[in-house]
């Protein structure tokens, strides 16, 4: 058996939205029509791998979608083909006494129904993952699973609220169990786990729910680069119900109007700064602005002037008289 190692976790970050699809398959009338060409290759492994009509099934239902998107920067669809060999790898895996590797279960699907993956996008992709990161990956795996259980009961009130204390109990445990596993051999499984971390104790601190709430933050062993890694919060972060969850859009657009508003105003301000300084309209600003000073100056001084003037004691003249009395000063010469 030929290992490929395959130590790339960013899949991992949205198995959120892959076993929401996952589950869908349970209640999809299309499964049955999946199930029916996958009866064939049930015979081929009688006795040898249990639920193999299931898995066949399912991994075709999984597939469909990726297959259908022809061009997409959308994250989860990007990394459809890496979740689809993972999860293969991980159903044969818990299968016991299984020797069936993916390569030889995928060639056999193809066999018997040769309208799946017709342009062959999957050829490539399905591999043997090795242990250690199929164990690790695994790991990931069922901690999302518990994450979305919190999801969905603080997003479903009537949902049970004791389940969360069960979720949240799940999670810690396999969080120290695949913390003992973040190795300097291994930073990439480290920075999944750090992500993990990151989304489960937002979601928690930021629910405002009475039981779903974080008691105690989960340990992560200290790993090279993890003091420059940053929160990532952004256009990947909650990969839930589709390509966005109500939580995930808030978020993502509060952020994105902050940036366009910040990059708006700092354009506009280098925009007049070149014109002020470099171009005929800035000549004409600062000549008008000149000419505004001048005049509000003339303004102030005239004004000081009216006052000066209606301050001066002045006698009024008699009527049928033409004395006329002057204000003046009478200084001692002594």
């Amino acid at each position: 058996m030929t290992l490929a190692k395959d130590d790339n976790y960013k899949f991992c970050e949205y198995f959120p939205f892959y076993q929401i699809l996952e589950a869908s398959y349970l209640t999809q009338r299309e499964s049955e029509k999946f199930k029916e060409k996958c009866t064939l290759i049930e015979n081929d492994y009688e006795g040898i791998l249990n639920k193999s009509k299931d898995i066949c099934a399912n991994f075709k239902y999984m597939a469909t979608p990726f297959f259908n998107v022809t061009e997409s920067n959308d994250s989860e669809h990007v990394n459809g083909f890496s979740f689809l060999n993972f999860w293969l790898n991980y159903q044969l895996m818990n299968i016991q006494k299984s020797t069936v590797t993916p390569q030889q279960f995928y060639s056999n699907l193809k066999s018997k129904d040769s309208d799946f993956d017709s342009e062959k996008k999957l050829i490539n992709e399905i591999h043997v993952i090795e242990e250690k990161h199929l164990k690790n990956m695994g790991m990931l795996y069922n901690l999302y699973k518990n994450y979305n259980g919190i999801y969905n009961i603080i997003k479903d009130s009537t949902e049970s609220e004791k389940d969360c204390l069960v979720y949240i109990g799940e999670c810690t445990r396999i969080f120290e169990e695949a913390n003992s596993n973040c190795l300097p051999d291994d930073i990439n499984f480290c920075r999944a786990l750090e992500t993990f971390k990151e989304k489960y104790e937002y979601i928690l601190k930021e629910s405002g729910h009475k039981k779903c709430k974080l008691d105690k933050e989960l340990p992560l062993i200290p790993y090279p680069e993890s003091s420059r890694r940053e929160t990532e919060m952004g256009d990947d972060f909650y990969m839930l119900l589709g390509s966005d969850t109500e939580l995930d859009q808030g978020i993502r657009y509060n952020i994105r109007n902050i940036i366009v508003v910040m990059f708006t105003l700092i354009s506009l301000f280098l925009i007049f700064l070149v014109l002020y300084k470099a171009t005929p309209f800035g000549i004409y600003f600062r000549s008008q602005i000149k000419r505004m000073k001048k005049k509000w100056g003339n303004i102030d001084y005239y004004d000081k002037r009216k006052s000066g003037l209606q301050n001066t004691e002045y006698h009024i003249l008699k009527e049928k008289s033409n004395e006329l009395r002057i204000q003046y000063y009478n200084g001692d010469n002594s």
